[in-house]
């Protein structure tokens, strides 16, 4: 049954995905075009102060209006799959068909749960292809293969392992922070809506408890083990700064201990908490299911 419950789930979530990213194949084609005219159209002394404005202007506005197109399909792709399609299909009057179905909460929730995380996967490469298709030139490609190989081996020498090692590990770390995120947002929904009224304000308070309490904790870990901040669970910043690395001596680790020590208690901490809204879902889902 999980099969036919991602089918229709594929199907029901492309009408939307599908042509929200065409439209960003299409603003990527438009924008590029307008990026190489602007760098090779030639200059010209306007004697007017005026048409030189409006030219400078309309540079401004076109990118500002790329970026924001960006964030606005960001948020929405994440506002639709985390939140809007999960509370519409199972918990409004959608839900008395769904529930009908003979699949268990468990099959519904794996269903969500994996057609958000492809979508967001594919979101977000999709985005930072745009954005390298955007700004590549000759002169980037030529630089970039010349530092390739001064990459990977920067990559080793800060963080202690190959980078053929380390990236898809940071890749794998990040997956399952996503999936749990996913699943925690999920768990609000699931319990707010478990009450008689108020049930939309109930999964946001819900929510807002959790981030206050989660932080707190991590904050006060973050006191006694001196990590920093990274992702859902803000637990470590190695990979945005490079430069907490130097804490590494103070605490007589290798670089290569201190990237696993973060990698493997991130991974861990993702599956724990992942598994831990999982089984709270469905425990709401089974036990506290309330459609009225």
């Amino acid at each position: 049954m999980l099969g036919k419950l991602l089918k229709h789930e594929f199907k029901a979530v492309n009408r939307l995905m599908i042509p929200l990213h065409l439209g960003l194949i299409l603003i990527t084609i438009v924008g590029r075009f307008y990026v190489q005219f602007v760098m090779n159209r030639p200059h010209v002394n306007y004697s007017n102060y005026t048409l030189r404005m409006w030219e400078g202007l309309m540079d401004v506005l076109l990118i500002s209006a790329y970026v924001i197109a960006l964030i606005a399909i960001f948020i929405i792709t994440w506002l639709y799959l985390d939140i809007l399609r999960f509370r519409k299909n199972l918990f409004t009057d959608e839900g008395y068909l769904m529930h009908t179905l003979p699949a268990s909460a468990a099959e519904h929730i794996a269903a969500k749960l994996t057609v958000s995380t492809v979508w967001q996967i594919v979101d977000g490469f999709l985005i930072g292809l745009s954005v390298f298709i955007m700004v590549i030139n000759k002169s980037i490609i030529r630089e970039l293969a010349l530092a390739w190989r001064d990459l990977v081996d920067s990559f080793s020498m800060i963080f202690g392992v190959p980078a053929v090692v380390g990236v898809p590990s940071f890749l794998l770390m990040l997956l399952l922070d996503t999936m749990a995120g996913t699943l925690i947002i999920y768990m609000c929904i699931a319990i707010g809506h478990s009450f008689n009224s108020h049930k939309i304000l109930s999964s946001i308070g819900i929510y807002l408890g959790y981030k206050m309490v989660s932080n707190f904790l991590v904050s006060i870990l973050s006191v006694l083990t001196g990590f920093g901040s990274f992702g859902n669970y803000n637990m470590s910043t190695f990979f945005f700064g490079v430069t907490s690395y130097n804490s590494v001596y103070h605490y007589g680790m290798s670089e290569a201990g201190y990237f696993w020590l973060n990698v493997g208690f991130s991974t861990i901490l993702s599956l724990v908490v992942g598994v831990a809204a999982f089984v709270l879902i469905n425990h709401f889902m089974t036990k506290r299911l309330n459609l009225e």
